[in-house]
């Protein structure tokens, strides 16, 4: 089941990259492998998952300044090292909080609106 969403959560990755800046993907798609219109905490882990192995290619690093506006969304609240990068499991680390602060309803999963607006960048 985890290699699944992850498999799934890199599949978004590469889509979403691949769409046009200005457009906002629809990210329940991918965070949502069962379709039921919930995104679990569980989801969201294997999600952000997914995202890392999309982001590093394998690296142990991600440099934030290489990411585009999408990548900076997915990199909100991880505090990067003196370098500018951020290592897996920094990005990992942010995942709960992520997952609390996007679960604006308080009801313990993430709705379309809630886990679209959390891949949005800061500011």
């Amino acid at each position: 089941m985890r290699l699944k969403l992850a498999l799934i959560a890199s599949t978004v990755a590469m889509v979403a990259l691949s769409a046009p800046a200005s457009a906002q993907m629809d990210m329940m798609q991918f965070a949502d492998p069962n379709g039921d219109g919930k995104v679990t905490a569980e989801e969201f882990t294997a999600f952000r998952e997914g995202g890392w192995n999309f982001f590093s290619q394998g690296a142990e690093k991600v440099k934030l300044a290489d990411l585009d506006e999408m990548g900076k969304g997915a990199f909100t609240g991880v505090k990067p090292d003196a370098d500018g990068t951020v290592t897996k499991a920094a990005y990992m680390a942010v995942t709960a909080d992520r997952f609390k602060a996007a679960d604006k309803n308080g009801d313990g999963t993430l709705d379309r609106d809630e886990i679209n607006n959390s891949m949005k960048p800061a500011g």
